[in-house]
């Protein structure tokens, strides 16, 4: 059996390898080895994944699973094509082999030699907060047999990100402490979850942009606890372009422009895709004629109250801030 793990969804892969072991641990092969290529001198790399998949007076022939193998150099992974070939037979591979990348060129003779076995599975992670969200809420019920609530869902997106292995553990961790909770909260998040994922303040745009208070308001305040008053312009700054492009799309929209000439006079060329997966013409539609306007003005008055001292302390800012989306 050969197979190639790709990808950064490291739960998915770790299920997966779970099967591969179940799998091919049978037949008198009964032994694990593992290699990690980033830790060792590559150019013995094959050797010793052949000699260990090779039978012995001693021992069975092992399972074999490699980590990190988008660190293998490229002579030697010409040596564990040749190697493959020939171990292959007429049903598939004589072998017990599992490689596991991070991400793979697509030009190397490796890459293709995989393809064309078809022993690539490719493991994806949930890219973006919306796919996170559903993502945790999905795993939560499934393997855990619990419910999470949306606050906490939405912290452990904005703590963690994608990173689904991290997620996984981070519950697992909440469950272990207290086996009898049904529903997992936001205190329980808050009390062992540490918040280490950083929230630029362009991530306040969206929810900014739908005046979702729910979703604006903790990543606010996790942006001003962790960065005080430095925080403070760039927050402005952002959320006043924003609403100055959303003013641009209310305004082109109510004249019929078309979306794709909207598109090319309010983003940039690497921006374009935003409008649509960022649903940008329903954000404008959240506001009503001409507060765009008076939001602009408002953020103009909040900055200039900031650099006089109006705002002295953060609590006073934020009010001001939240005030805007009411």
């Amino acid at each position: 059996m050969l197979l190639a793990l790709i990808g950064s969804n490291e739960f998915a892969k770790d299920e997966r390898i779970a099967e591969f072991w179940k799998e091919s641990l049978v037949n008198g092969s009964q032994r694990r080895v593992f290699f990690a290529s980033d830790i060792r001198d590559d150019s013995s790399l094959v050797g010793e994944i052949a000699q260990a998949l090779s039978p012995s007076f001693f021992e069975p022939a092992a399972s074999v699973l490699v980590r990190h193998c988008e660190y293998i150099l490229a002579e030697e992974q010409r040596r564990l094509v040749s190697f493959l070939t020939a171990n292959q037979t007429n049903d598939g591979f004589s072998i017990n082999l599992a490689l596991d990348f991070f991400d793979i060129d697509k030009k190397t003779a490796l890459w293709k030699f995989l393809e064309k076995q078809k022993a690539v599975e490719l493991f994806t992670p949930p890219k973006y907060t919306d796919a996170i969200q559903k993502w945790i809420i999905e795993h939560v019920q499934k393997h855990f047999q619990r419910k999470i609530n949306f606050a906490a869902v939405q912290y452990i997106a904005d703590a963690i990100g994608g990173d689904t292995k991290r997620i996984h553990n981070e519950i697992r961790k909440i469950l272990i402490y207290d086996s009898s909770i049904q529903e997992i909260n936001m205190q329980h998040c808050a009390l062992f979850i540490k918040q280490d994922r950083e929230v630029p303040a362009y991530e306040l745009q969206d929810p900014f942009g739908f005046r979702n208070l729910g979703v604006f308001l903790p990543k606010f305040r996790r942006i001003l606890a962790e960065e005080g008053d430095d925080a403070v312009m760039p927050v402005i700054g952002a959320l006043r372009s924003h609403s100055l492009n959303l003013l641009h799309i209310q305004t082109m929209r109510a004249k019929k422009i078309p979306d794709y000439e909207i598109i090319n006079r309010v983003l940039p060329p690497n921006k374009a895709f935003t409008y649509q997966k960022n649903r940008l013409p329903e954000q404008s539609s959240q506001w009503r004629l001409g507060s765009l306007q008076k939001t602009i003005l408002q953020l103009d008055e909040l900055s200039y109250g900031k650099k006089t001292g109006r705002y002295a302390d953060l609590p006073s800012f934020e009010l001001a801030i939240c005030n805007l989306i009411l």
